[in-house]
């Protein structure tokens, strides 16, 4: 069965116009998934503490407004969904604009010899940008093997499901497959019930647990979703049905 927290079961740090939350992870979850992801939210004109990462794989996506990060000695300029990859960093520090900037921090668990560093930004525009020929979803590839940053223990992408979007039935092997829920409301299904999912809100599908999406609603329902690591295979419940994907 799925775990399911909400913003008000996770921890919270708050400061002078910044807050990050615990959004995922072994200690919001209560179980050892491999990565760990924060909610930071900073009002316009506002810089953040430094927030430390491990030196493992890690990003930064930006759900909304704009700024700066400063990581590994370099500044980097935000956009509404723009990635920065920052691997070997052991800290990232972000800054407001103008106006609100919201940006969804994930890192891997250290594991092995640690990745050689990079610090990659991807725009909007560089990103693969994929439709669903199932249905109306949309998708942009956050990590996968498809943007260009030689990521091994973590695989990423954004979705939209739009009203009546739904996906196919099935699970994975050997990942945790993770989900940060940006907006509106939507119904994860595990074949035994199903669960409402909101903004803020988090869950976890274990190796080898059933799980799908429904959008009942009549606005959109956007989450990313984490796989790490990345699968070892996906089994589809049905196998004539599946999800599939075309270039947007």
């Amino acid at each position: 069965m799925p775990v399911i927290r909400r913003p008000g079961q996770l921890p919270l740090r708050r400061g002078a116009g910044w807050s990050w939350q615990d959004w995922a992870g072994p200690a919001a979850f209560g179980e050892q998934v491999p990565m760990e992801a924060s909610w930071h939210q900073l009002g316009p004109g506002t810089t953040g503490p430094v927030f430390p990462l491990a030196g493992t794989e890690a990003l930064a996506y930006v759900i909304a407004g704009g700024g700066t990060a400063a990581a590994g000695g370099e500044d980097f300029p935000l956009a509404p969904e723009s990635v920065l990859w920052l691997a070997g960093c052991d800290g990232i520090r972000l800054a407001a604009g103008t106006g609100r900037l919201e940006v969804l921090v994930a890192e891997t668990a250290p594991a092995g010899e640690p990745p050689a560093p990079l610090r990659k930004l991807l725009t909007a525009a560089e990103l693969p940008h994929l439709v669903s020929t199932r249905d109306t979803r949309d998708r942009l590839d956050l990590v996968t093997d498809e943007v260009p940053v030689g990521a091994t223990r973590i695989r990423a992408d954004r979705i939209i499901y739009h009203p009546g979007d739904t996906s196919a039935a099935h699970y994975h092997t050997g990942c945790y497959h993770v989900f940060c829920v940006l907006a509106g409301s939507g119904l994860l299904h595990d074949g035994s019930s199903s669960h409402r999912l909101t903004t803020g809100m988090s869950a976890l599908a274990g190796p080898g647990e059933v799980h799908w999406f429904e959008n009942d609603r009549p606005g959109d329902f956007a989450f990313v979703e984490f796989w790490a690591p990345p699968p070892a295979g996906t089994e589809w419940t049905v196998p004539a049905d599946r999800c599939t994907w075309a270039a947007g």
